[in-house]
């Protein structure tokens, strides 16, 4: 995963069996949140966004610390087009913005907003 968007490697080594603050967030994200690749669904807790590491966990502890505070869609975008995702073996990559459907970009914020109010 180049351009560093969230620090990897400390996230797979704090991932290795321990009780997350965000693994009830990480859980909502996976059941919700998809990619559309033309018109078929990958939830976002079966994509690898490192070795070791889900797509649905990094996202929650990434975004996880700004459900605190009321968060907008144009916040969780601007996370989501520093997230490459690699296609079609590496041949292409697009970033996570780029295939997340416009109606889960608003689950997503919405995730994160009934989050922040408990």
């Amino acid at each position: 995963m180049a351009d560093g968007w969230i620090d990897l490697a400390s996230l797979v080594a704090n991932s290795s069996g321990s009780k997350s603050p965000w693994d009830e967030l990480a859980t909502q994200i996976g059941k919700e949140v998809y990619v559309d690749v033309a018109g078929w669904h990958l939830y976002l807790r079966d994509m690898t966004a490192a070795p070791g590491l889900k797509m649905h966990t990094a996202l929650a502890q990434q975004l996880g610390p700004q459900s605190t505070k009321r968060v907008s869609e144009v916040e969780v975008g601007a996370v989501l087009k520093k997230v490459p995702v690699k296609l079609g073996a590496g041949k292409t990559q697009l970033s996570l913005y780029d295939v997340v459907p416009a109606m889960c970009l608003g689950d997503l914020t919405r995730i994160l907003e009934d989050y922040g109010r408990r």
